[in-house]
């Protein structure tokens, strides 16, 4: 039987605190995932992992960390346009793709760092939210790995569906899928590849329809990209060598785990141990981003 690990990244005082018990999307898969043959195991985090001692946060780090998370969406930025057939250079691409992740992803970023600029007491908020993330996002990844599950679905608490049935027929299609083998597969709805500038690295799988009821597109990228970190699928022979890339970047400077994510991907295939075909995305995604459904009024 196919095993699958699902950790839910959450925090004690939530608005998503649903999520964490027996209404959240995690536990209403189990069963469903279960009658398809896939034997699920979920952990909800809600620790606070954070040691002050081990690394205090001041305002030169805050500093430090606003700089760089803008240094890494550049980054970014010019990783997309590499993979491009058409080679888009100067303000076609800045108008066209930059420009729109830059104001629907990157500043739900920025705005809190420039309101941390003006507050110092925000700013080591802001940091020590952005560290519990990140080191929660590590701790459920190893615990897949520790686990020996087949693959590990990794969920922030405001992942939600409309549809259990399709996404649970869905999720487990691609993982008893002995036919294709992506090394992790973005299944939110968090943004569209419009939105994200990645239409020119993405191709429809042959034979890899999704297995709900809903009309949804299998993927393929070129080169690893993302769709925020809302509900990400690896698969768990991956994960492994994910943190130990992820746990080579350093803590200080402090950048959302999108970015922190991000930076281990383009690593990963620079140096040829990720390639075409490795990331998959779902397009519509089956998993809803319930925070930026919010932000958008929907």
């Amino acid at each position: 039987m196919t095993t699958l690990f699902v950790g839910v990244v959450s925090h004690e005082n939530s608005r998503f605190a649903v999520s964490q018990g027996r209404a959240g999307l995690a536990a209403l898969l189990v069963d469903p995932l279960a009658e398809r043959g896939i034997s699920t195991t979920v952990r909800v985090n809600t620790e606070d992992a954070y040691d002050r001692e081990a690394l205090p946060i001041d305002g030169a780090m805050v500093k430090r960390s606003l700089d760089e998370t803008l240094r890494l969406e550049a980054a970014w930025a010019d990783y997309l346009r590499a993979g491009s057939p058409r080679r888009f250079t100067g303000a076609a691409l800045d108008v066209t793709v930059h420009g729109l992740r830059w104001a629907k992803q990157t500043a739900r970023f920025v705005r809190p760092w420039q309101s941390a600029e003006r507050d110092d007491t925000a700013g080591v908020k802001l940091v020590r939210r952005l560290l519990n993330i990140e080191l929660s996002h590590l701790s459920l990844l190893r615990d897949g790995v520790d686990r020996g599950a087949d693959w590990v679905l990794v969920l922030e608490d405001d992942a939600a569906t409309t549809d259990v049935g399709d996404c649970a027929e869905g999720l487990a299609g691609l993982m008893t899928d002995e036919t294709n083998r992506p090394q992790y597969v973005n299944v939110s709805r968090s943004f569209t590849p419009a939105e994200l500038g990645i239409e020119h690295l993405l191709t429809v799988v042959p034979g890899a329809a999704w297995a709900g009821s809903a009309d949804r597109r299998v993927l393929s990228a070129s080169r690893p990209v993302t769709n925020t970190v809302c509900a990400i699928l690896y698969r768990g022979s991956f994960v492994e060598r994910l943190v130990a890339t992820m746990d080579a970047l350093p803590l200080d400077p402090v950048v959302p785990i999108d970015w922190k994510l991000n930076v281990a991907l383009m690593t990963m295939f620079e140096d040829g141990r990720l390639g075409a075909g490795d990331c998959w995305l779902v397009d519509p995604g089956p998993i809803d981003q319930l925070s930026m459904r919010a932000q958008q009024g929907q």
